[in-house]
């Protein structure tokens, strides 16, 4: 059997031989919301199916999955503390340590979370539910998880008076610390417009307001959907409903609290935005708002609906009665998150921002946002200025999506020699995913291309073929073939099919039109495999093309042959020289359904003692076709079919070894005789060659598949003992033995789809050892299946995107300092140097003392139940009705115990 032969030549456990993900590159493209750490300078994206990939500093990137695959509903850094918070469908909260990766805690809630919000300069967390009761949560960086506080924050009290006249309790939208009062303030924004400023200490509501949008909202069914800050001291907040109204509100700040008791309960707004998102309905889902030193501060307005979309930003004065500057950014399709990141992207320009923006499709671009701010700052003053440009975050892998591809290793221990200083300066140079640069540049140099270990070819949809060094998944261009026609123009014809031999360097590639192209590369006299790489751009090979009649759908290739085979969409196969592009011999073959040819392959057939050379045909409908390699002439006069058609993935031919002689109980024993495997989208075949060459199909084996499988392909061992590997329609990807068909070790994909369209951006490679490359959309998985951890063996130095014991490098850009040395009562990171003088010192030690005096008072009011929990209520009441019933008993036994008497 295949994994028992390969433990025991390699050594190995079991457990070794398994498919796992090495490394995720790129965007998912399930993406659904966005997060931002502005200490660690750390992006996160959650997907709907319970993934989050991580962005960091220095190009680094990481996949965290959880074990189920649920929506994200919230998604919060704890900022500086290499902590995530991933609150699920599920009211699940899960506790993500950025640093090792993994899933450390998650806490179950038992209502609906509506809201969440994170105390700065703490570990306490804000948590408003359906309800209307606002909990709190304690983050302990100890053990990692959360600890419930016995402080709340109940409806009946935040509310008001009418909380007792409202039928069914109000959720909350929206809960925050009020800017420069975090430790003493926090407001509450209920979903019917009614909003409740919260005293920490003591308890109670210092101001409630929206009385008036509650009545309205009544009448108009108006909710609120969006709300923040726009005010540096927490004076203003903006609120977003989802009938597209947008109200300003007056909140007082903590230096007017003596003026609380005059300004009384406020029902009137500051000012209504009427910017056309109430004409068409388009509910207000996000709210942000940009801070730049009160030159031109503005708002992000992001409204969506299923009949529209609409993103605006608009500069924001003190004055209310200034003329309201805004703009409208040209987007593609409606956004569905968005984030204001510095320092993530280009290490040269670390003081740039960027408007990340997430569009519904799940793709990403980006706005510099000091373009942003000088588009309004002029059309301020009337003065003409261009949109700003937005840059969507690509694959750099060309500017054409990929169509077809190949994958090539060398041995484990050639891609080990190389040093993990060529990774982690490979990740400094490589283009930044995150950039508003969109020109992409990957290519290598020539001591690079020297190391190169691993080769990933890439046909595109523009016809164009690249050449990738696959060492690192980090990948570096090596060069790149244009197609040309006969006018020697560049040729934009899909690359529909590949085929490159490593020892005879000969490059086969067909394409949409019918054209056949066949590249000769050059060689050195050094033992690299790779070696052709070496020579310059121009001067590495030379081509030659023929005309087919139809799309080439599938080429095969032997090894210093002179010849391959080429099939079309017509059903044609062409066996060509490869020396002068000349056709040998034309076949059409005829079958049930589809005339396309899907599978080729070049086999010798031993049998008594002499060998035939054949060109074994599969059909699209999986009918199976043998010919004579020299003449062409059809050995199998009645080609054999499956039962039903389905579509042939691979063809193959399998020697058994003596000790795989017998395929199961329940079939025949075998000689050391050639089988044919066939794989479709729904079954795997194994059938007897020698029967199948006299016109007979005997079936050895089979096994149906579950669902739709889109891949297959042999791997191979370094014991040279194989098996089977499979990649199905919705991500899963299995590993079987052969010839017994048996499971070994199974993964999945969660987000990556598999199509048979050639405009689809997705495409499959596998090596013969096992190691894949899938892209799908904006991501790249690199999935390895055996045992051979060496090949990825440095990938930590560019998925290490936090670690606790971090010490600045020298080329980084930023310096991270200990959440303790951030300025007091705002959000923001004090940037020191070590040689600073005494007084820096000093005040860093008071600093310090405020925030430890802060965060022990904070610890002494949320450690104290301020209101009698909600689960002691209730069984107080049930105790009081017990202790009713029990006191009406004993009335009752004494009245009658004394009228006996």
């Amino acid at each position: 059997m295949f994994v028992k032969k390969l433990v025991e030549k390699a050594s190995k456990k079991a457990e070794d031989v398994s498919p796992r993900l090495a490394f995720h590159y790129g965007v998912p493209t399930d993406a659904a919301l966005l997060a931002y750490d502005p200490v660690l300078h750390v992006l996160a994206v959650a997907t709907r199916n319970g993934q989050v990939k991580l962005f960091g500093r220095d190009n680094t990137q990481a996949l965290l999955q959880s074990p189920s695959p649920i929506p994200s509903k919230f998604l919060r850094f704890a900022e500086g503390q290499g902590v995530l918070l991933n609150v699920n469908a599920k009211n699940r909260i899960e506790i993500w340590d950025i640093d090792t990766k993994k899933l450390c805690y998650v806490h179950p809630f038992e209502k609906e979370i509506t809201a969440l919000s994170i105390l700065p300069n703490s570990f306490y967390i804000y948590v408003g539910d359906s309800s209307g009761s606002v909990s709190l949560l304690k983050l302990d960086l100890g053990q990692i998880c959360l600890v419930d506080m016995p402080y709340w924050i109940p409806f009946s009290e935040s509310y008001g008076s009418e909380a007792n006249n409202v039928g069914n309790e109000v959720e909350v939208t929206f809960v925050s610390p009020q800017p420069l009062a975090e430790n003493n303030r926090v407001l509450i924004i209920f979903r019917d417009g009614i909003m409740s400023l919260w005293d920490i200490k003591t308890s109670k509501v210092v101001l409630l307001s929206g009385r008036t949008m509650q009545q309205q909202s009544r009448q108009e069914a108006k909710i609120v959907t969006s709300a923040c800050w726009i005010c540096a001291k927490g004076s203003k907040i903006a609120i977003g409903f989802d009938s597209g109204d947008i109200y300003l509100w007056s909140i007082p700040d903590i230096l007017n609290a003596q003026n609380l008791s005059s300004t009384g309960n406020q029902n009137l707004p500051l000012q209504r935005l009427n910017l056309g998102y109430k004409l068409d309905r388009l509910p207000i889902v996000s709210l942000r708002w940009g801070n730049t030193d009160g030159k031109a501060e503005h708002l992000y307005i992001n409204g969506f609906s299923d009949n529209g979309y609409l993103f605006q930003v608009l500069i924001l004065n003190e004055e209310s009665e200034s003329r309201i500057v805004k703009m409208v950014l040209p987007l593609s399709e409606a956004c569905q998150g968005m984030e204001l990141v510095a320092g993530l992207s280009d290490p040269n320009k670390h003081k740039q921002s960027a408007l990340v923006l997430l569009l519904k499709s799940g793709q990403i671009c980006l706005y510099d946002d000091s373009e942003i701010e000088r588009y309004l700052l002029h059309a301020q003053s009337r003065l003409p200025q261009k949109l700003p440009n937005h840059s969507p975050v690509k694959l750099p892998y060309g500017g054409s999506s990929i169509s077809v591809a190949k994958f090539y290793t060398s041995s484990p221990m050639a891609v080990a020699s190389l040093d993990e200083d060529y990774f982690s300066s490979l990740a400094i140079k490589y283009p930044w995913l995150l950039s508003m640069n969109n020109k992409y540049k990957t290519s290598a140099s020539f001591a690079d291309i020297q190391k190169t270990r691993n080769l990933y070819i890439t046909g595109h949809l523009d016809g164009t073929i690249s050449f990738w060094d696959a060492s690192c998944p980090l990948l570096q261009q090596i060069f790149i073939i244009k197609q040309q026609n006969e006018d020697n123009m560049s040729s934009c014809t899909p690359i529909t099919s590949l085929q490159f031999d490593m020892l005879s360097s000969v490059l086969i590639c067909g394409d949409r039109s019918g054209t056949v192209r066949i590249i000769t590369f050059k060689k050195d006299s050094t033992d690299n495999i790779f070696s052709f790489l070496h020579a310059k751009q121009g001067e590495s090979y030379n081509v030659r093309s023929i005309k087919l009649k139809g799309a080439v759908t599938s080429t095969s290739l032997i090894s210093n042959s002179k010849r391959f085979a080429v099939g079309t969409e017509k059903g044609i196969v062409s066996v060509i020289s490869i020396e002068d592009a000349s056709i040998l011999y034309q076949k059409q073959l005829e079958c049930r359904l589809s005339g396309g040819i899907a599978s080729l392959q070049f086999e010798i057939y031993s049998h008594n003692g002499y060998d035939k050379d054949l060109l074994i045909v599969g059909v699209e409908d999986s009918t199976i076709f043998l010919l004579e390699e020299e003449t062409g002439k059809l050995l199998n006069t009645n080609p054999f079919q499956t039962n039903k058609p389905s579509r042939a993935l691979l063809i193959q031919t399998l020697e058994l070894s003596p000790d795989d002689a017998s395929v199961s109980d329940n079939h025949d024993t075998l000689s050391k005789e050639p089988l044919l495997l066939l794989c479709t989208e729904n079954a795997i075949c194994l059938f007897s060659l020698s029967h199948a060459i006299q016109g007979m199909k005997k079936l050895i084996n089979k096994k149906k598949l579950n669902s739709s499988c889109c891949f297959a392909s042999l791997i191979h061992s370094v014991s040279s003992e194989i098996g089977l590997i499979l990649v199905y329609s919705n991500g899963k990807i299995e590993i079987r033995s052969l010839p017994d068909l048996s499971l070994l070790k199974d993964a999945s994909l969660r987000s990556f789809v598999c199509t048979r369209n050639l405009n689809a951006p997705s495409s499959i490679a596998c090596s013969s050892d096992g190691e894949m490359i899938l892209v799908n959309g904006e991501e790249t998985y690199f999935f390895s299946t055996l045992c051979q951890n060496d090949i990825y063996r440095h990938v930590d130095s560019i998925s290490t995107i936090y670690r606790k014991d971090y010490s600045p490098r020298k080329e980084s850009s930023y310096v991270v300092k200990s959440p303790k040395e951030r300025k007091k009562g705002i959000f923001g990171m004090i940037m020191k140097d070590a040689r600073g003088s005494k007084g820096k010192r000093s005040d860093a030690n008071r600093d310090e003392q405020f925030i430890a005096a802060t965060s022990e008072e904070l610890s002494s009011i949320f450690s104290c139940a301020n209101f009698t929990p909600l689960s002691v209520r209730r069984n107080s009441s049930i105790k009081d009705d017990e202790n009713i019933k029990l006191e009406i008993g004993m009335c009752y036994y004494f009245t009658y115990a004394c009228s006996r008497v």
